[in-house]
Protein backbone atom coordinates (compact mmCIF):
# COMPACT_ATOMS: atom_id res chain seq x y z
CA UNK A 1 0.00 0.00 0.00
CA UNK A 2 2.93 1.86 0.91
CA UNK A 3 4.52 1.26 -2.33
CA UNK A 4 1.15 2.46 -4.33
CA UNK A 5 1.24 5.59 -3.05
CA UNK A 6 4.67 6.28 -2.88
CA UNK A 7 4.47 5.49 -7.06
CA UNK A 8 1.46 8.21 -7.23
CA UNK A 9 3.60 10.66 -5.41
CA UNK A 10 6.21 9.95 -7.68
CA UNK A 11 3.83 10.16 -10.63
CA UNK A 12 2.03 13.77 -9.10
CA UNK A 13 5.86 15.34 -8.95
CA UNK A 14 6.56 13.77 -12.64
CA UNK A 15 3.60 15.31 -13.96
CA UNK A 16 3.87 18.72 -12.38
CA UNK A 17 7.46 18.70 -13.02
CA UNK A 18 6.75 18.96 -17.09
CA UNK A 19 2.93 20.39 -16.59
CA UNK A 20 1.71 17.40 -18.40
CA UNK A 21 -1.70 18.34 -16.76
CA UNK A 22 -2.30 21.40 -19.04
CA UNK A 23 -0.91 19.60 -21.84
CA UNK A 24 -3.00 16.15 -21.64
CA UNK A 25 -6.15 18.81 -20.98
CA UNK A 26 -5.31 20.53 -24.47
CA UNK A 27 -4.66 17.16 -25.86
CA UNK A 28 -7.96 16.21 -24.81
CA UNK A 29 -9.68 19.04 -26.65
CA UNK A 30 -8.46 18.77 -29.51
CA UNK A 31 -8.85 15.19 -29.74
CA UNK A 32 -12.05 15.05 -28.05
CA UNK A 33 -13.17 17.83 -30.73
CA UNK A 34 -11.81 15.99 -33.88
CA UNK A 35 -13.64 12.66 -32.77
CA UNK A 36 -17.02 14.44 -32.10
CA UNK A 37 -17.05 15.76 -35.50
CA UNK A 38 -15.91 13.27 -37.09
CA UNK A 39 -18.21 10.95 -35.79
CA UNK A 40 -20.88 13.87 -36.78
CA UNK A 41 -19.54 13.14 -40.47
CA UNK A 42 -20.61 9.37 -40.58
CA UNK A 43 -23.73 9.96 -39.20
CA UNK A 44 -25.00 12.54 -41.73
CA UNK A 45 -22.95 11.39 -44.32
CA UNK A 46 -24.00 7.59 -44.38
CA UNK A 47 -27.92 8.52 -43.53
CA UNK A 48 -28.55 10.95 -46.62
CA UNK A 49 -26.49 8.41 -48.87
CA UNK A 50 -28.24 5.58 -47.93
CA UNK A 51 -31.47 6.17 -45.86
CA UNK A 52 -33.54 6.33 -49.33
CA UNK A 53 -31.53 4.18 -51.31
CA UNK A 54 -30.80 0.95 -48.92
CA UNK A 55 -32.59 1.87 -45.26
CA UNK A 56 -31.36 -1.56 -43.89
CA UNK A 57 -27.95 -0.98 -44.62
CA UNK A 58 -27.80 2.66 -42.73
CA UNK A 59 -27.18 1.65 -39.57
CA UNK A 60 -25.03 -1.54 -40.05
CA UNK A 61 -22.61 1.50 -41.89
CA UNK A 62 -22.94 3.89 -39.32
CA UNK A 63 -21.87 1.57 -36.71
CA UNK A 64 -19.51 0.02 -38.81
CA UNK A 65 -17.93 3.00 -40.03
CA UNK A 66 -18.23 4.97 -36.85
CA UNK A 67 -16.41 2.62 -34.58
CA UNK A 68 -13.57 2.20 -37.35
CA UNK A 69 -12.98 6.16 -37.73
CA UNK A 70 -12.62 6.21 -33.89
CA UNK A 71 -10.06 3.85 -33.89
CA UNK A 72 -8.61 4.92 -36.53
CA UNK A 73 -8.82 8.48 -35.27
CA UNK A 74 -7.71 6.96 -31.95
CA UNK A 75 -4.62 5.11 -33.09
CA UNK A 76 -3.57 8.43 -34.88
CA UNK A 77 -3.78 10.74 -32.41
CA UNK A 78 -1.79 8.74 -30.09
CA UNK A 79 0.84 8.13 -32.31
CA UNK A 80 1.12 11.53 -33.60
CA UNK A 81 1.07 12.95 -30.17
CA UNK A 82 3.67 10.61 -29.21
CA UNK A 83 5.63 11.46 -31.57
CA UNK A 84 5.58 15.40 -31.47
CA UNK A 85 6.07 15.47 -27.82
CA UNK A 86 8.80 13.41 -27.77
CA UNK A 87 10.82 15.28 -30.55
CA UNK A 88 9.56 18.21 -28.57
CA UNK A 89 11.01 17.34 -25.27
CA UNK A 90 14.34 15.91 -27.11
CA UNK A 91 14.68 19.27 -28.53
CA UNK A 92 14.02 20.75 -25.22
CA UNK A 93 16.23 18.46 -23.13
CA UNK A 94 18.94 19.00 -25.23
CA UNK A 95 18.77 23.00 -25.37
CA UNK A 96 18.90 22.24 -21.41
CA UNK A 97 22.19 20.36 -21.88
CA UNK A 98 23.64 22.88 -23.90
CA UNK A 99 22.66 25.79 -21.44
CA UNK A 100 23.64 23.95 -18.62
CA UNK A 101 27.09 22.27 -20.70
CA UNK A 102 26.30 19.07 -18.99
CA UNK A 103 23.92 15.80 -19.38
CA UNK A 104 20.89 15.27 -17.61
CA UNK A 105 19.78 12.91 -16.42
CA UNK A 106 17.51 11.29 -13.53
CA UNK A 107 14.18 12.96 -12.45
CA UNK A 108 14.30 15.26 -15.87
CA UNK A 109 14.35 12.12 -17.96
CA UNK A 110 11.54 10.25 -16.08
CA UNK A 111 9.48 13.53 -16.49
CA UNK A 112 10.00 13.99 -20.25
CA UNK A 113 9.23 10.18 -20.34
CA UNK A 114 5.59 10.14 -18.20
CA UNK A 115 4.56 13.46 -20.06
CA UNK A 116 5.04 11.62 -23.52
CA UNK A 117 2.76 9.06 -22.39
CA UNK A 118 0.62 10.73 -20.74
CA UNK A 119 0.26 12.75 -24.39
CA UNK A 120 0.00 10.08 -26.25
CA UNK A 121 -2.87 8.34 -24.17
CA UNK A 122 -4.95 11.44 -23.51
CA UNK A 123 -4.72 12.22 -27.18
CA UNK A 124 -5.80 8.23 -28.30
CA UNK A 125 -8.51 7.91 -25.91
CA UNK A 126 -10.50 11.35 -26.16
CA UNK A 127 -11.33 11.18 -30.10
CA UNK A 128 -11.97 7.40 -29.63
CA UNK A 129 -14.96 8.34 -26.43
CA UNK A 130 -16.16 11.12 -28.37
CA UNK A 131 -16.80 9.05 -31.65
CA UNK A 132 -18.30 6.11 -29.79
CA UNK A 133 -21.11 7.38 -27.64
CA UNK A 134 -23.16 8.84 -30.24
CA UNK A 135 -23.06 5.35 -31.93
CA UNK A 136 -25.18 4.05 -28.84
CA UNK A 137 -28.78 4.95 -29.79
CA UNK A 138 -28.05 2.87 -33.47
CA UNK A 139 -27.84 -0.21 -31.17
CA UNK A 140 -31.16 0.13 -29.74
CA UNK A 141 -33.10 2.81 -31.93
CA UNK A 142 -34.91 3.36 -35.40
CA UNK A 143 -32.72 4.42 -37.68
CA UNK A 144 -34.18 7.90 -38.20
CA UNK A 145 -34.53 8.13 -34.49
CA UNK A 146 -30.64 7.07 -33.72
CA UNK A 147 -29.40 9.38 -36.12
CA UNK A 148 -31.85 12.44 -34.16
CA UNK A 149 -30.41 10.87 -31.20
CA UNK A 150 -26.79 10.46 -32.50
CA UNK A 151 -26.75 14.24 -33.37
CA UNK A 152 -27.71 15.07 -30.23
CA UNK A 153 -25.07 13.64 -27.92
CA UNK A 154 -22.89 14.98 -30.01
CA UNK A 155 -24.70 18.36 -29.98
CA UNK A 156 -24.32 17.78 -25.98
CA UNK A 157 -20.69 16.30 -26.09
CA UNK A 158 -19.28 19.52 -27.63
CA UNK A 159 -21.32 21.95 -25.38
CA UNK A 160 -20.29 20.22 -22.34
CA UNK A 161 -16.62 20.02 -23.92
CA UNK A 162 -16.95 23.87 -24.69
CA UNK A 163 -18.12 24.50 -20.92
CA UNK A 164 -15.29 22.81 -19.70
CA UNK A 165 -13.16 24.95 -21.39
CA UNK A 166 -14.95 28.21 -20.55
CA UNK A 167 -15.71 27.15 -16.92
CA UNK A 168 -11.02 26.46 -16.84
CA UNK A 169 -10.83 30.19 -17.87
CA UNK A 170 -14.08 31.99 -15.28
CA UNK A 171 -15.25 32.75 -18.61
CA UNK A 172 -19.36 31.63 -18.70
CA UNK A 173 -19.34 28.12 -19.36
CA UNK A 174 -22.75 28.28 -21.79
CA UNK A 175 -20.76 31.10 -23.85
CA UNK A 176 -18.33 28.71 -24.90
CA UNK A 177 -20.19 25.62 -25.20
CA UNK A 178 -22.83 27.27 -27.74
CA UNK A 179 -19.50 28.24 -29.82
CA UNK A 180 -19.06 24.50 -30.09
CA UNK A 181 -22.38 23.50 -31.03
CA UNK A 182 -22.00 26.64 -33.48
CA UNK A 183 -18.81 24.49 -35.00
CA UNK A 184 -20.96 21.38 -34.94
CA UNK A 185 -24.16 22.68 -35.83
CA UNK A 186 -22.22 24.54 -39.00
CA UNK A 187 -20.44 21.30 -40.11
CA UNK A 188 -23.80 19.43 -40.18
CA UNK A 189 -25.11 21.95 -42.28
CA UNK A 190 -22.28 21.89 -44.57
CA UNK A 191 -22.43 18.13 -44.95
CA UNK A 192 -26.09 18.28 -45.38
CA UNK A 193 -25.84 21.02 -48.26
CA UNK A 194 -22.91 18.03 -50.08
CA UNK A 195 -24.95 15.56 -49.46
CA UNK A 196 -27.90 17.30 -51.39
CA UNK A 197 -25.52 17.81 -54.32
CA UNK A 198 -24.29 14.18 -54.73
Amino acid sequence: MIKISETIDKLRFLVELTKSGSIARRYFVIGAFDGALTILGVIIGVYMAESSLHPELAKPLIIAAGISAGVALAISSAVGAYEAERVEHILTHKNLEQAMLSTVEGTRRDAIQVSIVISAITHGVAPLIAAIIPLIPFFFLPLDEAVVMGIVITMAFLFALGGFLGNLIKERFYYTGLRFVIAGLATAIVLIMLGGHT
